[in-house]
């Protein structure tokens, strides 16, 4: 999935660099292309880290709730969940 954010933002990116060099640049125009350039960074991190399940949920060991990776106890059952 990472591949295919990566393949789009680069798509992207490069329509944006030919209608600009079209248009002509200005600086409004060297501002927009700089928040594409951070927005398409921020899409492939989150595409990279939703592989890895990094930022999926936890399951709680006692009652088997969904939680967040940081959670420091089991919202459902109060159970430490952090060792």
């Amino acid at each position: 999935m990472s591949r295919a954010v990566a393949g789009i933002v680069i798509a992207g990116l490069a329509m944006a660099l030919v209608l600009g060099y079209r248009v002509g640049f200005d600086a409004t125009a060297l501002v927009i292309l700089v928040i594409l350039v951070a927005v398409g960074a921020v899409a492939v991190v989150v595409a990279r880290r939703s592989e890895t399940g990094a930022a999926g949920p936890v399951t709680c060991r006692s009652c088997g709730g969904l939680l967040s990776p940081n959670a420091p106890y089991c919202k459902h059952c109060g159970d430490d969940v952090r060792t």
